[in-house]
């Protein structure tokens, strides 16, 4: 076969090839020049191997992933894709593999730090490794957070602290909608002994936004689309752009590592093609008791360590999923089931890979859709363009309505909370919209219909996506040009609320009220050379550890210290802790019954974040910028 690649100014790969397996063989190829390094560390974090690269500290994560058994479900679920799409995989490790014999010695520096070179890559790594980069994305956390929450603050305070309080399916947790207080407080005991466990496999997910424009509102009579995606940053990158071409379909896109086509963002002549977070319900914990704990079928499986002792993993499955914290003898463990895995009676396995290739050749919104019916994992809301002037909203992916309870917090492992017998909500019922009359469509993690199949209590709230709607109502002659100006717009909607706020607040030192007048003064706009927005973030941070100290769940009895990891935690409480002032939720936190309690206690977090300012920044608040507090860094696997 002649495959042509070039580079261009970027070092992205322009792949031509003869055939479409042969374009798959030269994007596995073109993977493994920018990203083997990358590709072998999701790799080994699937099969649960990571310590025999990095020692003592990766056998929690390890331990982990032995008992999910993710290794044995990527296998499974390979082997039940159609066999055009296996032919894809084994195309794409083919390339993957030729890059290898053909790289003896000139391997990234990162390898210098592992026991071997890479292994062969076998096309059911193509299923493994889309999974693993998919399997936080869910509830797991939450349930784990809201769970603490209800023990420490009840019901009320816990179903006020969503990002979108107003979402239509969240049932209330009234009387039997949530599990007993004593089986909250076993979760917590499991927590307390795993909060290792739980730090190594953190919650990584974050928000994104897209949009398209109808050719109604463009200067050209096109559509346009954008995505924006905020994956959470780390180095490399989870996402390789790359372009490959051949007679069956000439696309650019977004490839994850190790994973042939486009799964995300990309297009082809036709029809383009991005995603945000669906935020879907996709996690289920279940508390393994001494009752269920019989129902357990155990194995031992051991982990190689670098530098150190091999460790044994006592591994078990139950009828509601794999246990993956806890040890039996303690009483009491915790399986999960995620819409990634197979459950006892579901009517399919995980078939998302079956779509790629179909998305590569789509001509049309329609087309498009109907190729991402067997799209399991995430779910998706889905935006489309394409070259006849439409362009369409869908829902995908695999939605499961289990019994209202499930929603809330961990549950117990029984019968009445398990999937056995469920079936996915159908894919046609699933929201949709084309060509809407305002002439545009906008999703950022936001509740997406008030109808329908159950898909999520914790939507991110309205913001972003009402600030996009805003931007896009005053276009109507649209261009591509216009677009970046989308991207890079810093005007903060839950900022400008969250000032308003503090207005009234009541701080008692002069530095507190010195920033209470800046934030007044304030534009709205994070920009970095802002004092307002320094400001602002600070004091929604220290209101967000006063009301959690207030609701009990800083250093929550349920998790003990060291859960929820910091990252995890600061999400969820900030999130929640603004949605009470937005949601005129405040009053469910202890102490605040009036708006003189409310103003007093906005004042102590002008208070503390000033006095923080200063000391990082200095007392003069002319010092304090937002680019001073407000630090990427993107943290590489194998830094220490």
């Amino acid at each position: 076969m002649t495959i042509t690649v070039t580079r261009d100014t970027w070092g992205i790969g322009h792949a031509v090839a003869p055939t479409a397996l042969d374009a798959f063989w030269v994007q596995g190829w073109l993977a493994a020049s920018d990203r083997i390094w990358q590709m072998e560390w999701d790799r080994r974090r699937v099969a649960g191997r990571w310590a025999e690269v990095v020692g003592q500290v990766g056998v929690r994560e390890d331990r982990f992933f032995r008992r999910l058994g993710l290794t044995d479900v990527a296998k499974a679920d390979w082997e039940a894709l159609r066999p055009e799409t296996k032919a894809m995989t084994e195309a794409y490790s083919a390339g993957v593999n030729a890059w290898l014999d053909d790289t003896e010695t000139e391997l990234p520096p990162e390898f210098t730090s592992h026991p071997s070179r890479p292994e062969p890559w076998e096309p059911w790594h193509c299923v493994a490794v889309y999974k693993v980069r998919h399997l936080f994305m869910g509830t797991f956390h939450r349930k784990l957070w809201r769970g603490a929450t209800v023990l420490a603050a009840g019901p009320e305070a816990a179903a006020a602290l969503r990002a979108d309080p107003s979402t239509a399916s969240a049932i209330l947790p009234g009387e039997g909608m949530l599990p007993p207080v004593d089986l909250l407080q076993d979760v917590g005991a499991i927590l307390q002994r795993a909060a290792e466990d739980l730090t190594a496999i953190a919650d990584t997910d974050g928000g994104s936004n897209s949009w398209a424009i109808h050719g109604s509102r463009t200067q050209s009579g096109r559509p346009l689309l954008a995505g924006d995606p905020h994956r959470g940053i780390e180095f490399p990158n989870v996402y390789h752009q790359c372009h490959v071409s051949c007679p069956e379909f000439d696309a650019i896109g977004l490839a994850f590592p190790g994973v042939p086509g486009f799964p995300h963002f990309g297009h082809n002549q036709s029809v383009a093609w991005c995603i945000t977070h669906g935020m879907a319900d996709d996690t289920d914990v279940f508390v393994e008791t001494a009752d269920s704990l019989s129902e357990v079928s155990w194995r031992t499986e051991t982990i190689a360590v670098k530098g150190g002792d091999t460790v044994d993993v006592r591994c078990g499955i139950t009828p509601r999923g794999p246990v993956v914290l806890g040890e039996p003898e303690e009483g009491a463990v915790l399986s999960m089931m995620w819409t990634g895995l197979s459950w006892d009676g579901a009517p399919e396995r995980d078939t998302t890979l079956d779509a790629l290739w179909p998305m590569l050749g789509a001509s049309s919104c329609e087309r498009l859709e109907e190729t991402v019916r067997p799209w399991v994992i995430p779910v998706n809301s889905l935006l489309t363009a394409d070259a006849a002037g439409d362009i369409s909203f869908k829902i995908r992916g695999r939605v499961v309505e289990r019994p209202p309870a499930n929603r809330w917090t961990p549950v117990p492992g029984t019968d009445e909370h398990s999937w056995q017998g469920i079936r996915p909500a159908d894919f046609d019922n699933l929201p949709r919209e084309t060509n809407p009359e305002r002439g545009f469509l906008v999703t950022a993690n936001n509740r997406v219909a008030d109808a329908g199949p159950y898909i999520s209590l914790d939507f991110a709230g309205p913001a972003r996506h009402d600030r996009i709607v805003d931007l896009l109502v005053a276009m109507h002659d649209a261009t591509a040009a216009d677009m970046p100006a989308i991207h890079r717009d810093v005007r903060s909607s839950v900022g400008s609320v969250f000032a308003d706020f503090l207005a009234s607040a009541r701080p008692t030192t002069d530095l507190g009220k010195e920033a209470q007048a800046a934030i007044g003064e304030w534009d709205r706009e994070v920009a970095g050379d802002s004092t307002g927005a320094a400001a602002v973030n600070a004091s929604r941070r220290h209101w967000t550890e006063l009301v959690v100290d207030r609701l009990g769940i800083r250093n929550p009895t349920l998790g003990g210290p060291g859960w929820p990891d910091r990252v995890s935690a600061s999400r969820m409480a900030a999130e929640g802790a603004t949605a009470l002032l937005l949601h005129d939720g405040w009053r469910t936190v202890p102490g605040l019954d009036t708006q003189a309690d409310l103003d007093q206690l906005l004042g102590q977090a002008l208070d503390s974040a000033a006095s923080e300012l200063a000391q990082s920044l200095g007392p003069d608040l002319d010092a304090w910028r937002w680019d001073d507090v407000h630090i990427m860094v993107s943290p590489h696997p194998l830094a220490t």
